[in-house]
């Protein structure tokens, strides 16, 4: 099995894949890429972490996509807030009040 993983500035690029990788970023947000290249779909997710209390996360997922978005606090409790697209790969995560915790993207 075999797994490599580049992330660049737009996107993820899987360029073999037979299996499942975690891969963390030098921020220590995490990348799940699963699949097999030849026919099969590959699916590729994004952990963020916010480790400072903030209302307004900006995040970068590099994931080429409009994302589903699951956010929960540093208790693990789902939080509910405002999404904002800026771009296939990034979004404005905006709450009512400032927290930390992390957001799967997906």
């Amino acid at each position: 099995m075999a797994i490599v993983v580049r992330e660049t500035a737009n996107n993820i690029t899987v360029t073999e894949v037979a299996g499942t990788a975690i891969v963390a970023n030098q921020k220590g947000n995490t990348v799940t890429v699963t699949g097999v290249i030849g026919g099969v779909s590959l699916d590729a997710n994004f952990v963020y972490t916010q480790s400072s209390p903030s209302a307004t996360w900006v995040v970068t997922h590099n994931l080429n996509k409009y994302c589903s978005v699951t956010v929960v606090d540093s208790a693990d409790n789902m939080v509910f807030g405002e999404v904002l697209y800026n771009s296939l790969n990034q979004v404005t995560l905006t709450f009512a009040g400032a927290f930390s915790g992390k957001a799967f993207f997906n």
